[in-house]
């Protein structure tokens, strides 16, 4: 019986991972939260939101087409080092071995891209992993809300970001500090559509889906 919650819960939460989302100011800044461990740069925030037009998933999908994305995780770079990279980019930890294991295994297999292995994650947060993804998501909202596009301060704002309440008002402050004046030269942007298709085919998710969400396997 418990092997079977197992595999209804995966099933659940592979679902849940690939419904189709809309871009916004929010699933975007969590996007470069994952992908980048930084705040989002006002510059690009408001090209992939309004600009390209992209859903969420063709943004995830497009930001490994970028030349910030090659050199943070190079030809070469492991899977077991892309996987733990992106739970401490989200969570200051890494997973437990045998969430680590499955993510390996998928990823090895070509069962989902990289790309979808993040909204995955993105959407399995939950617990303490929520409250620190939500709070780094209101600092990076602040941080592109103010306009700043300075990559140095969009990283080093996101490095003292617990599930600590604390931390985002420590942020906060330091962000009024900030002077548009100082910003450096912007990421450069590939804008070219990817040609990347995912792997799994993203579903609608139902309220009764919704509901389940908290059944889901803790990774």
């Amino acid at each position: 019986m418990k092997k079977f919650k197992l595999i209804v819960s995966t099933m659940l939460f592979l679902t849940i991972a690939t419904v189709a989302q809309d871009a916004t100011q929010k699933s975007v800044t969590k996007l470069y939260i994952a992908t980048f461990n930084r705040a989002p740069d006002k510059a690009g925030l408001d090209y992939w939101v309004d600009v390209s037009k992209f859903s969420l998933e063709n943004i995830a999908m497009s930001f490994f087409d970028q030349p910030e994305t090659k050199e943070k995780y190079p030809t070469g770079y492991s899977t077991v080092d892309f996987i733990n990279a992106i739970y401490s980019n989200l969570f200051k930890r890494t997973p437990d071995q045998k969430g680590g294991d499955y993510w390996q295994k998928e990823l090895d297999s070509g069962s989902f891209s990289k790309s979808l292995f993040i909204l995955a994650v993105l959407n399995g947060a939950k617990d303490g992993d929520a409250d620190i993804l939500e709070n780094k998501t209101e600092v990076g909202l602040a941080f592109i809300n103010g306009g700043f596009s300075n990559v140095d301060n969009a990283k080093d704002i996101m490095k003292d970001i617990t599930s600590d309440k604390s931390t985002v008002t420590t942020a906060l402050n330091t962000i009024k500090t900030y002077s548009k004046t100082s910003d450096t030269e912007l990421p450069t942007i590939d804008t070219t559509p990817t040609t990347e298709k995912p792997t799994t085919t993203p579903t609608t998710q139902t309220k009764g889906e919704k509901e389940e969400k908290d059944d889901l396997p803790t990774f």
